[in-house]
């Protein structure tokens, strides 16, 4: 199975175009914000990420690059927040990580805060 390095998608990500966006004030740490991202998550991101977030969804094998395991940083950071919404809305150059545009500021930074609350990983 193909494998890649965090780092070699960090470029990609940092090089998304724009200012970073900034979310709502105390959306990040707010639970109904993060209950919201939690069934987002399920219904959209799950079957990639795997339903605690570490990449080993059900489609995990038939993805190369593999999807990223947010239980680790940068993903799980709250300084890494704005390059996670944008990986989200824009997706990821190189990778099978689509772009959803079609989620509000809102429901992106609900994901964003939901993402935050996943147990550490390795």
């Amino acid at each position: 199975m193909l494998r890649i390095a965090l780092s070699t998608l960090l470029p990609v990500i940092s090089a998304c175009s724009g200012a970073l966006p900034t979310a709502p004030a105390r959306l990040l740490s707010s639970t109904s914000a993060q209950r919201a991202g939690a069934e987002l998550f399920t219904a959209n991101c799950a079957i990639c990420h795997g339903l605690r977030g570490d990449g080993h969804g059900w489609r995990q094998e038939a993805i190369a690059p593999p999807p990223a395991n947010l239980t680790v940083p940068p993903w799980s950071e709250r300084a890494y927040a704005a390059r996670t919404f944008l990986a989200i809305r824009q997706g990821v150059a190189g990778s099978a990580m689509a772009a959803w545009p079609n989620l509000s500021d809102e429901q992106t930074w609900q994901l964003v805060a939901y993402i935050e609350t996943l147990p550490p990983g390795r």
